[in-house]
């Protein structure tokens, strides 16, 4: 390597002909985009009261307007949704909605990962820019096996819209989020706090400290929070066994996942499965 040259981090093995060389300029964080669902939907009635889902919400109103309440912190927020407009909320936002007549909407669900889904709750309102607008408009000529290009287009509009608030009010120390990512990339096995602890570089005594002190709960609720979110996506989105959901988010057993599902989010996973929302 010449003088003045910096190579690049990369996985080209040692001795492998291959070369790259130069400046790193700019470096972003990853981010995990799943979008669920997609759905055109004409309402007759819609009456939600306290829903609180682990992934996030697009409504883009198509006709007709529909009212929606959510929990945001102490706050109650009230907003029309009406179309020219699209909303976005945030995973875990508690919502109230009430309507009158019919409403039709496109909607889609999705998750944008660990980093991405730990965010503050609310409803915000989002100009339909002229992508998004025709993106909306391609919606309808597709179908249903299409490529969702379209709805990833929309999602990304919308996303760049919200305020940068949302993200650093629930910006973590780095040694919290290092042992979210771990528990979050390795939730389907079992894990020991000793594991956590080890992949954040403190003590299990300390880990415990900093996640009281920023997040209010143990890494180990933390992590049951993880799989509760995961199997609820899966149980809305997929027609994976209850057995093999369990199975997959690192639950022991159905009977154990069906416990805990009634025991922090108030209903069976069987319930939860059929449930219109």
């Amino acid at each position: 390597m010449k003088d003045g040259e910096k190579a690049l981090i990369s996985l080209v093995p040692e001795g492998s002909e291959h070369r790259v060389v130069g400046d790193r300029k700019v470096i972003l964080p990853s981010i995990n985009l799943e979008l669920w669902t997609t759905r055109l939907i004409q309402l007759s009635s819609w009456r939600l009261r306290g829903l609180n889902d682990p992934f996030w919400r697009l409504y883009i109103p198509v006709e007709g307007s529909a009212r929606l309440t959510v929990n945001r912190d102490q706050d109650r927020i009230e907003i029309d949704l009406e179309e020219g407009s699209a909303y976005v909320i945030p995973p875990h936002t508690t919502m109230f909605s009430e309507m009158t007549g019919t409403f039709t909407k496109w909607y889609m669900h999705f998750s944008l990962g660990q980093r991405g889904d730990w965010v503050s709750p609310g409803i915000f309102s989002i100009d339909m820019t002229q992508t998004m607008m025709d993106s909306v408009a391609n919606l309808s000529d597709l179908e249903s096996n299409a490529h969702p290009w379209a709805s990833l287009r929309i999602v990304g509009e919308a996303l760049e819209q919200l305020p940068e608030s949302i993200w650093a009010q629930r910006r973590v120390d780095h040694r919290v989020e290092a042992a979210m990512e771990f528990m979050h990339g390795n939730m389907g096995r079992k894990l020991t706090a000793q594991e956590v602890a080890a992949s954040a570089g403190v003590s299990v005594r300390n880990l415990n400290h900093l996640f009281q002190l920023h997040l209010g709960k143990s890494p180990m609720n933390v992590l049951l929070d993880f799989r509760l979110n995961q199997a609820c996506r899966l149980l809305r989105h997929s027609d994976i066994s209850i057995d093999q959901i369990a199975e997959d988010c690192g639950f022991p057993n159905r009977y154990y996942f069906s416990r805990m599902m009634k025991q922090v989010r108030s209903t069976s996973p069987a319930a939860y499965r059929k449930a219109e929302w």
